[in-house]
């Protein structure tokens, strides 16, 4: 059955279901975020701090692309289903943990079923999506994104302060339930599945990938914490990581059915377009670390005020996904966002004048600006790749594009951290925010503009769909 036979009702409680597990993996980082120095103090396990971001972090961007590409021989459906079971078990596992060890057990699970909700609801959804409602699919999924950003840390707060934080992972169990029986109901088990299950699974491949990448964002969460490169965990992690990918790339020039296949980073098209999508929204990642620690630490507001304080990030988020959705999925390529990248580039020029004397509303202004450029990447990106890509190729496309956003994306985490942390101490907070977005967001802004002014204007016309196997 392809998507097109799907009934009105069927399609709806699809979409139901897709967005509430993607909203639930994507909510749930930023949520605990909020909430782990509590947990933390609860638990009596400081030294475990830095392992509870980890272990989330590691399998959920790994997996990314893994979680795709699995899905083409085992169907869209049955992937989903495992990546929630995980999610959910590891939720349970969170809300009932008596200690760190038992935390990070929970997280680690739960950092793995949301590889799979991630990845595949933005495939999901492109699929379910005809083809002149695709700017609208993606518009939305990209909404959530935005959303959980920034609401994130705010319901965190309000769970932590007011009900208790054992119920930021209990609130997950009903809404994931509930999808999983939609799944099952809506979508059939063929779905999405264009491979057949006699293929070779690329094992050499998810073995190097979770090497490589898992060593390079543990090295990087180290040195964040540690600040100090020549230590065995960030160096040593660090050089593991590099060996890793390495081989990773030797391995997927020989494989059968590859993870992620060369030819998406050989051909010009499709390299333009990941790399900018990886680079795009690196200020997202700025702004969601230091402007709500800005608040809290240099102005003495609560973990709620300070999430409600970078609203316009948000809104101006969820315009702008909504503005490149429209525009890219009507042909239009790289006009807009060669635009929007220019735009991203002026907010964070906005953010070079914070300081301690500077006006309120200079730090919401510039976020808004930001919010205007970064979101029409986040949607258009994906729907520009959707439609350069060979059929065959968009499971990888999509996962290979999440992944370079979560490791770009940690990567300027480090950067925005080391950044603030250089500049905070001769010229206070202020300035030291100011300086380590305008820096990373710029940065960004100005990878991805350069790789947009090679593409084409105009989008080529949707490919036909692949013949289940």
């Amino acid at each position: 059955m392809n998507a097109p036979d799907l009934s009105p009702r069927r399609r709806a409680m699809l979409w139901a279901a897709v967005v509430s597990g993607l909203l639930l993996a994507m909510l749930d980082q930023t949520i605990v975020g909020t909430a782990l120095p509590r947990i933390v103090a609860d638990l009596g396990g400081p030294s475990w701090y830095v392992w509870a971001f980890t272990c989330y972090l590691v399998p959920a961007t790994v997996l990314l692309p893994v979680a795709t590409r699995l899905s083409d021989r085992t169907g869209r459906r049955d992937m989903l289903l495992i990546g929630m079971a995980l999610f959910l078990a590891g939720s349970a596992v969170c809300a009932a943990a008596g200690s760190m060890p038992v935390l990070v057990a929970g997280r680690t699970t739960q950092g793995a079923g949301a590889a799979a909700l991630e990845a595949l609801s933005f495939l999901v959804v492109n699929e379910l999506s005809r083809d002149s409602k695709k700017g609208a699919g993606q518009a939305a999924i990209s909404a959530v994104m935005a959303i959980s950003f920034v609401a994130g840390p705010l319901i965190g707060g309000l769970l932590t302060d007011h009900i208790g934080w054992r119920w930021a992972f209990l609130v997950n169990l009903p809404i994931g339930l509930v999808a999983m029986g939609l799944l099952v109901r809506a979508l059939p088990a063929s779905f999405g599945r264009t491979e057949s299950r006699r293929t070779d699974v690329d094992l050499a491949g998810i073995a190097s990938l979770v090497l490589g990448v898992g060593a390079l964002l543990v090295a990087l969460n180290r040195h964040q914490q540690l600040g100090d490169w020549l230590l065995p965990s960030t160096g040593g992690a660090l050089v593991l990581g590099v060996l890793g990918i390495a081989l990773f790339v030797r391995v997927e020039a020989t494989a059968a059915a590859p993870i992620v296949p060369l030819r998406l980073l050989t051909d010009p098209a499709s390299r333009r377009l990941l790399v900018a999508a990886a680079f795009a929204t690196t200020g997202i990642y700025a702004c969601v670390l230091l402007v709500p620690r800005w608040y809290q630490v240099d102005g003495g507001i609560d973990a709620t005020g300070a999430g409600i304080r970078v609203y316009p990030l948000l809104l101006a988020l969820l315009v702008g996904v909504n503005v490149g959705a429209v525009l890219v999925g009507s042909g239009a390529l790289r006009v807009p966002l060669v635009v929007a990248s220019a735009v991203t580039g002026a907010g964070a020029l906005g953010f070079l004048a914070l300081g301690t004397s500077s006006s309120g509303a200079l730090p919401l202004v510039a976020m808004a600006v930001l919010g205007l450029g970064m979101g029409p990447q986040l949607s258009g990106l994906q729907i520009a790749l959707s439609r350069t890509v060979a059929p065959r190729d968009l499971a990888a496309a999509m996962g290979t594009l999440l992944l370079g956003r979560q490791v770009v994306g940690a990567v300027a985490l480090a950067a925005a951290d080391a950044l603030y942390r250089s500049r905070a101490a001769s010229d206070g907070a202020a300035s030291g925010t100011g300086w380590a977005i305008a820096w990373v967001a710029g940065a960004g802004a100005v990878v991805a503009g350069v790789a947009l002014l090679g593409v084409r204007r105009r989008l080529p016309a949707p490919m036909p769909a692949p013949v289940p196997a």
